[in-house]
């Protein structure tokens, strides 16, 4: 049994603004600690259950957030962004599972906090027509090598979205309750970790129960911009499509493809600085 961690910062107990999730920020390091803690409950839940090899991704800002020396020692890390710039990059056929620590409501989501998809220039995110968040194009990423997404752990208003996102049967652990874009009513940090080494023990042994996201191929993949000006150059891309000033779409022959498609357009309509 092999389980995939992918680690986000801003659906971690105790994270309710840029002070914790920004490098930056003051809170940061703090911030980092609760992460890696949380990540830790996770991994201390999937070994009782049986696991046999546990790699971790760093999946916030520079992917750097998570110190080696504070990482469960039975647990691998992978830092920094890969070429297709993944969440769940590194996920392959060996893998029973994805855990997905610490994720968040996509944009758009009144009083989620952080809440946000991939970055804030990301206003509206489809696949095949159906907005999604982070936690379904990381799920539909690992649905292309057969691997279910069986824990979800962050802000409560995320578990509305993913139960019409991603296939029924997963777990899904509320870290807090977002109350606004930089506010939240948090549970307490014991409890958290305590109620994630629980469902990572319950989702590792339920793993087989649990069916990968597979969307529908070729997928289409539309994406809506914040900042419009300047995206004449997306439209550039082959394949790409331009819906209107701030939207643009494309079909991929696959998830990868797709990821690819993503990756560009959005550094792609990064705004001027």
């Amino acid at each position: 049994m092999n389980i995939f961690i992918s680690a986000d910062i801003e659906g971690i107990g105790g994270v309710m603004g840029k002070l914790h999730a920004d490098p930056e920020g003051a809170r940061y390091q703090q911030a980092c600690e609760w992460m890696v803690e949380e990540v830790n409950a996770a991994v201390r839940g999937a070994l009782a259950a049986g696991a046999q090899r546990i790699v971790v991704k760093d999946a916030h800002d520079g992917a750097n957030n998570i110190p080696l020396d504070r990482l469960h020692p039975a647990a691998e890390l992978i830092s920094g962004w890969g070429p297709l710039n993944s969440m769940v990059e590194g996920v392959d056929t060996t893998f029973n599972a994805v855990f997905l620590i610490g994720y968040h409501p996509r944009a758009h989501t009144v009083d989620g906090t952080l809440a946000h998809t991939w970055s804030g220039n990301v206003l509206d995110f489809r696949l095949n027509g159906e907005p999604i968040g982070e936690s379904a194009w990381a799920a539909a990423f690992a649905g292309h090598f057969d691997v279910p997404v069986a824990l979800v752990t962050g802000d409560e208003r995320l578990k509305a979205q993913l139960d019409r996102e991603l296939p029924a049967g997963f777990e899904f652990v509320a870290t807090k309750t977002g109350l606004a874009f930089n506010a939240a009513r948090m549970r307490p940090i014991a409890k958290v970790r305590e109620d994630i080494e629980a469902a990572a023990r319950s989702a590792t042994v339920r793993a087989s129960q649990i069916e990968p996201l597979k969307p529908r191929l070729p997928v289409t993949l539309t994406v809506r911009f914040r900042h419009w000006e300047g995206l004449n150059i997306c439209a550039c891309v082959p394949g790409v499509e331009r819906l209107a000033a701030d939207t643009f779409q494309c079909v991929a022959r696959d998830m990868m493809e797709a990821q690819k498609y993503f990756v560009v357009l959005h550094r792609l309509a990064r705004p001027a600085s």
